[in-house]
């Protein structure tokens, strides 16, 4: 498929500059908006039609940034498609995670000048290999094994001695086909799921990747590269909550936090990072790296070759002054002059970001369940906190809400930010007092009238979601495995309790991301009480949870221009 779209081309009488984004899917948007300001015309690659409906969903969102389109079949036509439109083409950007290997074929093809090595593409895009590539550098590394054979997986599992283990595809989106494994069945039932299925990348499932364990917290670091030099530009972590009255064998995430730029772990995990990118061979360009501190230091979740997920890049320009968008274009396209004016004005030691604003990625945590009578959206804004910027509800009025047990079954997320800290606490402390008091989330026991019994599908084309069918885990609650950080092997010794029927992935927890954001009301105690887990605290961070549901417009108004996000606050007219 190719299509082009400029009225003005037969006007102009210099070539005109663009560049190219390959899936400028969920935080790819960061990228359009940003280059449409520096006047730079933008062409659109889809690496694949097979991937999952809400990533190609978010193509028509922002169909009229492209002046052409070009569906990827092979690289030397997508390259000649490229060459035969009238642009000097300056740089190539992954706009979202399954863009990330197109883009560095292409890059290199086109010979652009900011590029990664495709030599260690795998490296940056394999969460196998990435470890692997780690080893080979002497830089500490998370213990695996990569197989398709059932036999040596098992027999790994046993000489290992140490469970649990997490059981993973070796490229997927968000928490797709994640497992906690606890015993010898788990590992069977995981891989029978797993292997020969296809992923949301549309990738197929060959082989599966065993890990350990890693107990600790989690923290993420935002860079940008130029010239294999890099610049952390934030750094994000965890707070958890463990226990709570209604589930005292949960771990739930209660949000994650902008740190400061310095400090004693930060200095540990941005000194890592850097030798993590340095290993993996990633030279220009954003990197968004999930690490976890250990007691033996900090040990590599991932490497996310791409932007900040969901809100991230806006939310960084709200904190720090620039946007990592701002970052991205300059560091691929802008010859990184805003890079080297920060990488040069630092003698010794690190560049520190600025923090003119403090940020909170909150997490709504309910302590009740039923059919919600009120929009959690309306009800939060109605509180008048000055720090909130948007209200994610993962429900609306009418739907199934669950009480909040780990971050698959949260009530939706706060987007918190303001120049005062002591404000933000004290708006975070405002908002659970509430939740205690019952003023956010009212509920009933029988759904509203004209309420369906089932969620309607977000995507147009796409069926309700499925009743759940034998043998399959089912995503959803687990209230000993909570969807958090630093959970230690001891927390997983729990049964499961109610669970609704959502999703056709059973690694893809809670409120399915392809079929829906809701719940309908649980049909009793779960028949499957495997304690195989579909979520993991090491990948299912609620960073990629957000960018699933996102892209397939589960929460309220966020495929807008990032400049709505301090606009007016509206309140939901569809709900109330």
């Amino acid at each position: 498929f190719f299509s082009i779209s400029d009225p003005h081309i037969s006007t102009m009488t210099s070539i005109p500059k663009a560049c190219v984004v390959v899936d400028p899917y969920s935080s790819g948007r960061y990228l359009l908006y940003e280059l449409k300001d520096r006047g730079v015309n933008i062409i659109c690659i889809r690496s694949s039609l097979k991937l999952g409906q809400f990533f190609l969903n978010s193509y028509y969102t922002h169909q009229d940034y492209f002046q052409a389109t070009i569906d990827f079949e092979d690289l030397d036509s997508c390259v000649k498609a490229i060459k035969d439109l009238p642009y000097e083409i300056l740089a190539v950007f992954a706009g979202s995670e399954p863009g990330v290997l197109v883009a560095d074929k292409l890059a290199e093809a086109l010979n652009m000048p900011c590029r990664n090595d495709t030599a260690l593409t795998e490296a940056r895009k394999d969460k196998a290999e990435m470890q692997e590539q780690l080893r080979r550098c002497g830089v500490p590394a998370c213990k695996q094994l990569l197989s398709g054979d059932l036999e040596e997986i098992l027999s790994w599992a046993q000489e290992g001695g140490s469970w649990p283990l997490v059981v993973k595809p070796c490229s997927s989106s968000g928490s797709d086909g994640v497992y906690f494994c606890k015993e010898e069945s788990d590992l069977i039932r995981a891989y029978e799921q797993l292997i020969g299925t296809v992923t949301p990348n549309a990738t197929i499932n060959n082989q599966i990747v065993l890990q350990e364990f890693l107990a600790g917290t989690e923290y993420i670091v935002d860079t940008v590269s130029f010239e294999g030099k890099h610049l952390v530009v934030a750094m994000w972590g965890y707070t958890k909550r463990k226990g709570t009255p209604w589930n005292p064998n949960c771990i739930i995430s209660e949000g994650n936090r902008l740190l400061a730029p310095s400090g004693e772990v930060q200095d540990k995990l941005a000194d890592y990072a850097f030798k993590v990118l340095d290993a993996v061979g990633l030279k220009y360009g954003p990197c968004h790296t999930e690490i976890m501190m250990t007691a033996r230091g900090p040990i590599l979740v991932e490497v996310n070759a791409r932007l900040h997920g969901l809100q991230g890049p806006h939310l960084i320009g709200l904190a720090t002054g620039t946007s990592k968008a701002q970052y991205a274009v300059d560091a691929m396209m802008a010859e990184g002059n805003l890079f080297t004016k920060h990488y040069s004005s630092v003698e010794t030691g690190r560049y520190l970001y600025p923090i003119k604003q403090h940020c909170n990625q909150f997490v709504l945590i309910s302590p009740v369940e039923g059919y919600l009578e009120r929009s959690i959206s309306n009800n939060v804004y109605a509180m008048g906190l000055p720090s909130v910027v948007k209200v994610l509800p993962a429900v609306k009025k009418g739907e199934y809400l669950q009480q909040s047990c780990d971050l698959n079954s949260a009530a939706g997320y706060v987007l918190m930010v303001h120049k005062s800290s002591e404000q933000l606490e004290m708006d975070i402390a405002a908002i659970r007092d509430a939740e205690d008091r019952g003023d956010i989330y009212q509920v009933t026991e029988e759904p509203p009238v004209g309420t369906p019994e089932q969620s309607p599908s977000l995507s147009p084309g796409i069926p309700p979601v499925p009743p759940p069918q034998p043998g399959i885990p089912m995503a959803g609650r687990s209230p000993g495995i909570a969807m958090n950080v630093g959970m230690s092997p001891m927390d997983l010794g729990v049964g499961l309790s109610p669970m609704p029927q959502v999703g056709l992935s059973p690694g893809i927890m809670g409120r399915s991301p392809m079929l829906g954001h809701s719940f309908p009301k649980p049909m009793g105690n779960s028949s499957f009480g495997s304690p195989m887990i579909s979520s993991s605290p090491q990948l299912a961070s609620m960073e990629k949870m957000e960018e699933l549901w996102i892209s397939n417009g589960s929460f309220t108004n966020m495929t807008t221009d990032p400049g709505d996000l301090l606009g007016p606050i509206e309140p939901d007219t569809d709900e109330e």
